[in-house]
């Protein structure tokens, strides 16, 4: 089976991007605990993003902002503005098209969300290693990058030494153990392709204010998983090698594409917990289990192997527009149906309009 160690795939998330969006409009929210919430009429409204400063309190998405009021009492709540009596999300929409079009000088993009996007590092990666000519790769290029799995042999008295010891000693180990003068190496390749990462997420801040997390790995599946494990304005590079640790303690329902249904089946099915124990079944069992398609893929990437490109696209596939009714605002009657068919027709028509235009 090829390792699909070929190519350089890397996944940006901007950190609490609504929330950043809101602070760059007001400076006096950066550094303070803060959200953002839609529809204030029913408990303070819907939390849809918090910064970090009230997470450490214990607020989160989905929760009503009195209840999180009474968590974080210096809480700061922006509203989403309301346009035909629904959220209107163009402010955050604009502000990913910023992001997007920075990303896109770099290489090619994928954008996967309103505040993510895949990056297909390949040949940006070939082109620097020609410039580089053999010569090392210094530790000054890589100051937000972890490299998962390392420091090695640390000791349990080593562990209370702060995170960032922890991740300069990593990044030594690992810039020390690479074959600088073989350019066909997966490990320098993910090492360039973390410097060039770098320059992106700097280019983004420096350009639009936000500031971002980000992974580096072969494919999107690892490229997405590392881009969570050191969150926030900080990146992961996760080699090949890396994956049998990783895995072995990585609940499987973590992974992309195994959320939903099919990682609950495998789960249920085979009576196992973390994505590494999936090592233990061949190939043709988990097809019997799983079907062809699902059965070949759960074996490849259970060791770290998987192959879905990165499709070119900067602008969203499809452009909609809905809202809910739950409960007591249930639609009664054909005219109140009617009347929300027109809102809806016409933010869309203004949306269609508007991204013909640009």
């Amino acid at each position: 089976m090829a390792t699909g160690q070929d190519r350089v795939v890397a996944l940006v998330d901007m950190d609490c991007f609504f929330v950043q969006v809101e602070q760059r409009q007001n400076p006096y929210l950066r550094n303070k605990p803060c959200a953002v919430v839609q529809y204030k009429s029913w408990k303070g409204g819907g939390i849809i993003a918090v910064s970090y400063e009230a997470r450490a309190f214990g607020v989160t998405r989905n929760m009503w902002a009195d209840d999180a009021k009474k968590l974080c009492p210096d809480l700061l709540l922006a509203q989403v503005r309301e346009s035909r009596g629904k959220a209107n999300l163009t402010k955050y929409r604009e502000a990913s098209v910023e992001v997007m079009e920075v990303m896109s000088r770099f290489a090619v993009i994928e954008r996967a969300s309103i505040d993510e996007a895949y990056i297909d590092l390949t040949d940006a990666v070939q082109e620097r290693l020609q410039k580089l000519q053999g010569q090392p790769i210094s530790a000054d290029l890589l100051r937000t990058t972890y490299i998962e799995g390392l420091p090695q042999g640390s000791t349990t008295a080593e562990e209370t030494v702060q995170k960032e010891e922890m991740r300069k000693q990593g990044l030594f180990q690992w810039l020390d153990s690479l074959q600088i003068d073989n350019t066909t190496s997966p490990d320098l390749k993910l090492t360039v392709g973390a410097v060039i990462v770098e320059e992106m997420r700097a280019a983004i801040e420096r350009q639009t204010g936000f500031q971002c997390s980000a992974g580096i790995s072969h494919n999107k599946v690892l490229a997405k998983l590392a881009c969570g494990l050191n969150k926030p304005n900080r990146q992961t590079l996760v080699s090949h090698g890396s994956v049998p640790q990783l895995f072995s303690q990585m609940p499987i329902r973590k992974i992309r594409s195994l959320g939903g249904k099919l990682g609950a089946s495998v789960i249920e099915i085979l009576g196992i917990e973390y994505m590494g124990e999936l090592t233990q079944f061949t190939e043709s069992q988990l097809q019997s289990h799983f079907g062809e398609k699902n059965g070949s893929w759960l074996y490849a990437m259970c060791r770290g192997i998987e192959h879905d490109p990165v499709k070119p696209r900067q602008l969203p596939k499809t452009i909609g527009c809905s809202k809910n009714f739950p409960g007591k605002t249930a639609l009664a009657t054909r005219e109140q149906v009617q009347w929300w068919l027109l809102q809806l027709a016409q933010e869309l028509e203004e949306r269609l309009t508007k991204d013909r235009n640009d």
